[in-house]
């Protein structure tokens, strides 16, 4: 059994190497590659990105909006695509306009400007078939009201024509792609708890927040987002929600709790949505809310009608504070996953587990592609990941830490292997590996108890003889 499950990962890990993975991102983030479309004789899909991924008001650099047209099929950008791209935010129209590519893929230069849709400049050449937008090198610069602030943008691409400049589509047969793409946001705040003065920031990576505030005696942190509950909507885009909150370390009623109490509108936050990472930046633990489209759906559901804003709660839940017990799986390339569990929790019980993959210079590794499987004392599989993508093996985390629950039912010896797939946002397979490692999960009965322990140290310190000492010991044999 253990022989078998080593080489089918073996085998998925060879695939994606040869194979790279492609993800969905879509609305929530800042690129995605959108489900294929019939155009002309093949199904192809669309790369779409737009940078920076954060804008505040002392961001500088370039912007730029980037497009691919490629076959579903080979991968490859499919040549002389003309993209007549509509930009809208929160309703407004920002910029309409055709743009060819010769190459396939096109690069657009935004110089963001408080212009009217009708002012907007394209510096370049014009096609003489369309009169779309091109250069030689395919990249082009537009002037227009693209990337003043941050928030969701909506592109709406239609494909005029592709294979050769004069190959142009009929427009009721010309393929249409729609995509929501968000550009974060950073706020800063200053909060005062038991007389002293803590910054915190918070980065939205789907729209600008507001209403923020800090209710000292809850110890309870609360903001809110515009936010779109329409279903049918949620149901038919790709959507992700990604916000992450940063305290100093020093602000120890959150730095120090180990687990908090979350929620969106009033929906719990439980599992994988909220993710805690003490490793990314010095003196500081950013806790990320991570929601997925079904955890979104779910929460849909429960939404009044007339709701505009996604609001976040969050404050530690001090009660449950616990010592972890810890162990490493090692990778041959120098990588390794941290596996911490609570030390008090027993079989029969759910066993909060967490999973944070880190690279050979003990750096945290982010948007890992991993599975797991773990096996009791005769390589019975107990628990096994299930695919993110049902295309593609592995789960993806973006921020490289995972959670679970276990119940495992009888205590003993078990052994959890692991498979790292890939990382980063380019899907490197540079640390690839599987590794495995055994663990030990007790029994109540395995426990000592308390009256043990004070007996030992009273022993310690002389406060019992050994004869009293060594009577409660064989008692406890017995």
């Amino acid at each position: 059994m253990i022989m078998i499950y080593s080489k089918l990962l073996i085998l998925s890990v060879s695939a994606l190497i040869i194979l790279q993975t492609s993800y969905v991102y879509g609305d929530g983030l800042t690129q995605e590659n959108l489900p294929p479309a019939s155009v002309g004789d093949r199904d192809a899909s669309l790369f779409i990105k737009i940078s920076p991924p954060i804008l505040t008001k002392d961001t500088a650099g370039d912007k730029f909006l980037e497009l691919t047209l490629f076959d579903a099929n080979t991968g490859k950008a499919i040549k002389h695509t003309s993209f007549f791209i509509t930009v809208d935010k929160e309703g407004k129209l920002l910029m309409r306009n055709l743009f060819h590519t010769h190459s396939g893929n096109l690069i657009i230069k935004i110089q963001s400007a408080d212009l009217d849709v009708n002012d907007v400049v394209v510096y370049g050449d014009q096609e003489p078939y369309q009169g779309g937008w091109t250069s030689i090198n395919d990249k082009i610069t537009v002037k227009a009201p693209i990337l003043l602030d941050a928030g969701l943008y909506h592109f709406e691409i239609e494909i005029f024509g592709i294979d050769f400049d004069n190959n142009i589509f009929i427009p009721e047969d010309a393929p249409k792609f729609d995509s929501w793409l968000s550009v974060g946001d950073i706020s800063n705040k200053t909060i005062s708890s038991g007389g002293k003065s803590y910054d915190l920031s918070i980065t939205s990576y789907y729209d600008e927040i507001n209403s923020f505030n800090y209710d000292e005696t809850k110890k309870l942190v609360s903001f809110s987002m515009p936010f779109n509950w329409d279903i049918t909507r949620l149901e038919q885009q790709n959507v992700f929600v990604h916000e992450e909150i940063h305290f100093p370390i020093s602000f120890t009623e959150f730095s120090q709790s180990g687990t908090y109490k979350a929620t969106v509108n009033g929906f719990p936050v439980t599992g994988r949505m909220l993710i805690a990472d003490p490793y990314s930046m010095d003196k500081t633990l950013i806790l990320h809310y991570l929601l997925s489209k079904e955890n979104i759906l779910d929460i849909a559901k429960t939404i009044k009608p007339g709701t505009k804003t996604m609001d976040f709660n969050l404050s530690p839940d001090a009660g449950l504070v616990s010592k972890k017990n810890s162990f490493d799986v090692k990778f041959s390339s120098g990588a390794f996953a941290r596996v911490q569990y609570d030390s008090k929790l027993i079989s029969g019980e759910k066993i909060p587990f967490e999973i944070t993959f880190f690279d050979k210079d003990n750096k945290l590794l982010k948007w890992v592609t991993y599975g797991y499987r773990i096996e009791d004392s005769s390589s019975t599989i107990v628990y096994e990941s299930q695919n993110t993508d049902p295309n593609s093996p592995g789960v993806v985390l973006t921020e490289g830490i995972d959670k679970h629950e276990f119940d495992f039912r009888s205590a003993g010896k078990y052994k959890i292997t692991l498979a790292l797939f890939s990382h980063g946002i380019d899907n490197l397979q540079t640390l690839s590996g599987i590794a495995n490692a055994s663990f030990d999960i007790g029994t109540e009965n395995s426990k000592i108890p308390s009256w043990i322990k004070n007996n030992a140290g009273w022993w310690a310190d002389g406060s019992i003889d050994d004869n009293s000492f060594v009577q409660g010991i064989q008692y406890l044999i017995k």
